[in-house]
């Protein structure tokens, strides 16, 4: 198991409200930070089902959990643990969905800050069963170039109160 955090990027180019792909060095996964309310998160770029691009993804509130939708199929998935997250019936209550998961389907990746600097920890490093993210987590192509929004506010925020 490894415990080593390596440093991505400069906490500076990723301002509040805004997200970034980039390269852990060590292991050379593509991954998405998402820095949303304060918080930076960190999950591999490519959507579990297909690979969609999770950069151009919008950023929603699902009843209390903070989730990136996938552009590609909307796809639904948990910031904190990469849930796949949808809207389903109970036996019984036919009427009113209720948030349900798929389990975890994106890998996500620990974040701490020091001294200024981002660092990620690649968690299939740890070892233990295959993530249906893990499918994608090398490939480069079709990662939007987010570094010419220079504006936060032009990264889509959505709230969908359930």
């Amino acid at each position: 198991m490894s415990t080593a955090f390596e440093e991505v990027c400069p906490v500076a180019d990723l301002p509040n409200n805004s997200r970034r792909c980039v390269l852990i060095p060590g292991s050379w996964r593509s991954v998405l930070l998402v820095h949303h309310r304060n918080v930076i998160y960190c999950m591999d770029q490519a959507c579990y089902h297909h690979g969609g691009p999770l950069a151009a993804g919008d950023i929603e509130d699902m009843g209390g959990i903070l989730s990136i939708r996938c552009p590609w199929h909307n796809y639904k998935i948990s910031l904190e643990k990469g849930e796949g997250l949808y809207m389903g019936l109970e036996v019984g209550n036919m009427t009113t969905p209720v948030l349900k998961s798929k389990g975890v389907r994106q890998r996500t990746h620990p974040v701490k800050v020091e001294n200024g600097m981002i660092l990620v920890h690649d968690s299939s490093l740890d070892g233990g069963d295959s993530i249906a993210s893990d499918a994608y987590a090398f490939e480069t192509k079709g990662i939007p170039d987010l570094e010419t929004k220079k504006d936060p506010d032009e990264i889509k925020l959505h709230s969908r109160m359930l």
